[in-house]
């Protein structure tokens, strides 16, 4: 009797383990065990939560949410394509209008060059658009408001070519600072790659000879590829101060359309502005390197602005990109010509 109960105690023992096992399996099983569980099935709609307690499922092409990848990941951007090495100008030149004074507002637009022409390479040439020594014009002055304020551009070999305005005739003194400016006439052609820059002299609009000569040097044969650039001081379009010069006009401009030239400098005008194209010439103002007017507006005004600046012209087979930069070297306007 004695064994006997002895052994059902035992079968007992052994049942209540076998049934402790069964129980942690089946909690196991059924996901009852806290922070270790499985993730739910997502296929049953549920709340997020940090903790799923859905019993597992087999697997499913929809992302499980342990893995917090968004449900609408942003769009992908496309490729990016490799850099290309940026075109560059056949030529460069800087332009600038009524600079004669010598002091800091002059010396602040030329320092504006100086970075761009550290960022960009030097000029291939500095155009100054008449009235290059305030106020009466003394050729004894020729340094102290040209070549000294110019001399960080053009002591890189920076080619200047400059235009007479009505200030520097005052004293009659004009042929003189020519010679100090390495020039023996007020109108003459100058090559700078292949850029025609054509400098004209209004001061003398009343001399044949300067209008036949640009007849025939407009008419002249050039080789493929060359541009046709005028530079002038007395515009034959502007909305400024002074306003548009009509004698200019009526004398010259046919000239220009006839011939094809695509772009005309000048000055005088102490602002900017650009035409709109007027029988396929642009007529651009740049008078403001230094002393400023108010701007105005006309019918032919595509820009216009009272703002100190420079005129940058890079100069390619097909186009010129002209920009207007002001004394900090940002754009205040930016324009292509096409070839004609």
């Amino acid at each position: 009797m004695g064994v006997m109960k002895q052994r059902r105690g035992l079968v007992a023992t052994a049942v209540a383990l076998v049934l402790a096992v069964v129980a942690v399996l089946w909690a196991l099983a059924a996901g009852l065990l806290g922070p270790g569980d499985p993730a739910p099935d997502d296929a049953t709609p549920a709340a997020p939560s940090a903790h799923p307690t859905s019993a597992p499922a087999a697997p499913s092409t929809t992302p499980s949410r342990t893995t917090a990848t968004p449900t609408a990941a942003p769009p992908t951007a496309p490729p990016t394509a490799p850099p290309t090495a940026e075109e560059t100008p056949e030529a460069r030149l800087a332009v600038a209008g009524d600079t004669g004074t010598g002091d800091k507002k002059i010396r602040a637009t030329v320092d504006a060059m100086v970075d761009e022409a550290s960022d960009q390479g030097p000029y291939d040439a500095l155009v100054l658009l008449g009235d290059l020594v305030y106020e009466q014009g003394h050729a004894s002055k020729v340094d102290e408001r040209v070549t000294d304020p110019f001399a960080p551009v053009l002591d890189d070999g920076t080619e200047l070519i400059p235009v007479l305005g009505n200030h520097d005739v005052r004293r009659g003194e004009q042929d003189e600072i020519l010679a100090l400016l390495g020039r023996d006439s007020s109108w003459y052609v100058e090559e700078v790659g292949p850029v025609r820059v054509v400098a004209l002299d209004t001061t003398r609009l009343d001399e044949p000879r300067q209008t036949r000569w640009l007849e025939e040097t407009l008419a002249a044969d050039v080789p493929p590829g060359s541009w046709t650039v005028v530079a002038l001081h007395h515009p034959p379009f502007s909305a400024g101060d002074h306003g548009s010069d009509l004698d200019v006009r009526r004398a010259w401009v046919p000239l220009f359309e006839r011939f094809d030239v695509p772009l005309v400098l000048a000055g005088h005008d102490h602002d900017y502005q650009r035409s709109r194209p007027i029988e396929g010439v642009t007529y651009v103002v740049s008078g403001g390197a230094a002393k400023l007017r108010p701007a105005g507006w006309e019918d032919f005004t595509e820009v216009s602005t009272s703002t100190r600046h420079y005129l940058d012209l890079a100069v390619y087979d097909d186009r010129i990109v002209g920009r207007a930069l002001d004394q900090s070297g940002d754009v205040l306007d930016e324009f292509t010509v096409p070839r004609r």
